[in-house]
């Protein structure tokens, strides 16, 4: 006779843990760079990121690798249609390699 629940597919049983245990769960998702300049850029990204995040960002600029800590500033809706969320990012950390990149792309885009 079923019991109208499916069948347990697990190999072990599962715990329940205090609610002390702090965990972070680090989440992928594409972006896409709007603009950038020396102290942040605007991304669109496909999961909304609350106010506050930090992240890191990693980027082709040019024929040069560009890599930052960023924090979320903001939020903000993209044009009419667009289906993706609008982040304004600052940059916290950056590496003189990657500020060097920055700086030659932003003088050439310039131009």
């Amino acid at each position: 006779m079923s019991s109208g629940f499916p069948t347990e597919r697990r190999h072990s049983v599962r715990v329940a843990v205090p609610e002390q245990i702090d965990c972070r769960l680090d989440l992928r998702t594409r972006v896409r760079l709007l603009d950038i300049s020396l102290n942040g850029a605007l991304l669109a990204t496909e999961l909304p990121v609350p106010t506050g995040t930090p992240a890191q960002l990693r980027s082709a600029l040019g024929a040069n690798t560009f890599r930052t800590e960023v924090q979320v500033r903001r939020s903000q809706s993209l044009a009419a249609g667009v289906p993706m969320n609008g982040v304004g990012t600052m940059f916290t950390t950056m590496d003189e390699r990657s500020r060097r990149s920055l700086e030659d792309f932003l003088r050439k885009a310039s131009e």
